[in-house]
């Protein structure tokens, strides 16, 4: 018996409830030649039971694979192992696939020998089993050219081999593994995708991906180990200069009976628990290992004395109209970026802006903004939070709705809002563009109680009181957990 052209890897555990769902969509395909190979992960519910039913009614189908609670990325690896199609294409026991996913995706890559992977779009659904989203991706090529988003892990089609040569899953991830599969794809092989709903991906409260800080800081995991195991001699050779400004006359909006928040000193001097605000932001950057050199542009001899003690360089005042809060940044930065080519003769390859307004931004944030620009090779990389509320915007007769359909936060993909953190960016984009971002521009997303802006005197408090509880915790600011709306 020849083995079968595509295999269907089901990975389950604790999912009985819908189980039946997702194995009946698998055996309901149009296309006739598959197998559908079941990892049961230690499963403490009626998984074994039901998968004995479906082994018994299609014993040419099924196979199953028993673990003892291996988690996702080994269950995943054990699946593709076990599986003996040339092409293998994952399903989680809680989503289901259309009747002609395998038909539209088995071809594509029969078509196309060059691609490793095809992915389609997919609909989102509830509980209730009602759709509550149609999600379409952009064409690779022609309307998306930087992919450093991946697509979901089930529903993506690919050539075992290219998991072979991948050495498959990475197993020590407890989460973002389908993030290092995918940016180690791309980086060895071709990806497409069809602009067709496929499969079924159910939101849910049990979902893994609710834990918004746990992906986050495994993601940024990720992009270190992807740099420095791919990318190590670019590492070496690349020097990253933080720069911080730093204007005196900053002030902050202050509510009616505070006459002055700040007591007549620089934002960047304000107390904040002890320590002058700007010092958070430059123990942030020299705790970065991208960073080189830590660096403070100012005009403030005040500031510029407690910047050097607090270990960043000044390397000198900057003329006092760069202080006018009318003057854009990249005039600052570029005058800064002079300062120091004729004082030092040095040019670094990268340069990361990091305003001292935004004190909760951490070293990790910094890495991961410096490893995204050297993984997708953009020009700039810029720090965001996901902005899911309902957005109006000026109109004929008063405001009118940005988007058509009003969406709950939880049934549609957010916008992205700058937060001010960081920006990553090359020196050439300020000196021809005089700007600080280029036409390519990744993105890091932060939480949002590290991406408080200070604006205001309501923002101190609120960065005080993350803070105490970071402390009264125990917590490193950036792993403080909130929920993923």
């Amino acid at each position: 018996m020849s083995s079968p052209k595509v295999s269907i890897v089901v990975t389950a555990h604790n999912y009985a409830e819908y189980l039946k769902a997702c194995l009946d969509s698998a055996v309901s395909q149009t296309y006739d030649d598959y197998e559908v190979v079941v990892v049961d992960d230690g499963s403490t519910d009626e998984t074994p039971d039901i998968l004995r039913e479906y082994t018994y009614e299609y014993p040419d189908l099924f196979t199953v694979v028993r673990l003892s609670g291996e988690g996702l990325p080994t269950a995943a690896n054990a699946g593709i192992d076990a599986a003996e199609g040339e092409y293998v294409v994952r399903l989680d026991a809680d989503d289901y696939f259309d009747e002609n996913i395998l038909t539209v995706l088995a071809s594509y890559l029969d078509a196309n020998p060059d691609v490793n992977l095809v992915y389609p779009d997919y609909y989102t659904f509830d509980d209730g089993e009602e759709i509550i989203n149609h999600v379409r991706l952009p064409q690779v090529g022609e309307e998306l050219k930087l992919l450093n988003r991946s697509p979901l892990a089930a529903g993506a089609m690919y050539r075992k081999s290219a998991w072979e040569q991948l050495e498959g899953y990475n197993e020590s991830l407890d989460y973002q593994e389908d993030y290092d599969f995918w940016i180690r794809f791309i980086s060895e092989f071709e990806v497409k995708n069809v602009n067709l709903p496929l499969m079924y991906y159910r939101q849910h409260g049990d979902s893994m991906s609710t834990n918004l800080s746990g992906r986050l800081d495994a993601r940024r995991s990720v992009k270190r180990e992807f740099v420095e195991t791919n990318l190590a001699e670019d590492l070496e050779s690349r020097d990253v200069l933080a720069v911080i400004p730093a204007r005196e006359e900053r002030r902050v909006d202050a509510p009616n009976g505070v006459k002055d928040p700040l007591n007549g000193q620089p934002l960047a001097l304000y107390e904040l628990n002890g320590r002058p605000l700007i010092k958070y932001t430059i123990e942030a950057a020299r705790d970065a290992d991208r960073v080189d050199r830590v660096t403070v542009s100012t005009e403030s001899e005040a500031i510029a004395e407690a910047a050097r003690e607090a270990g960043a360089e000044v390397p000198a005042l900057r003329p006092d109209r760069l202080a006018d809060p009318h003057v854009q940044l990249p005039e600052v930065i570029e005058n800064h970026l002079d300062i120091i080519a004729a004082s030092d003769a040095y040019e670094p390859d990268v340069v990361a802006v990091l305003p001292y307004v935004t004190p909760l931004r951490t070293a990790g944030h910094v890495d991961e903004a410096v490893d995204t620009m050297q993984i997708f090779s953009v020009d700039s990389v810029i720090s965001v939070e996901q902005n899911k509320k309902f957005l109006w915007q000026p109109g004929k007769f008063g405001l009118e709705p940005l988007f058509e359909e009003r969406l709950l936060r939880e049934e549609k993909e957010g916008l992205y809002q700058e937060n001010g953190a960081v920006y990553v960016t090359r020196p050439s984009v300020v000196r021809n563009r005089s700007e600080i971002t280029g036409e390519h521009v990744g993105h890091v997303l932060m939480q949002r109680h590290t991406s408080v802006h200070v604006d205001s005197w309501i923002d101190l408090k609120l960065c005080e009181q993350v803070l105490e509880t970071a402390t009264e915790t125990g917590t490193p600011v950036n792993t403080l957990t909130e929920d993923d709306d």
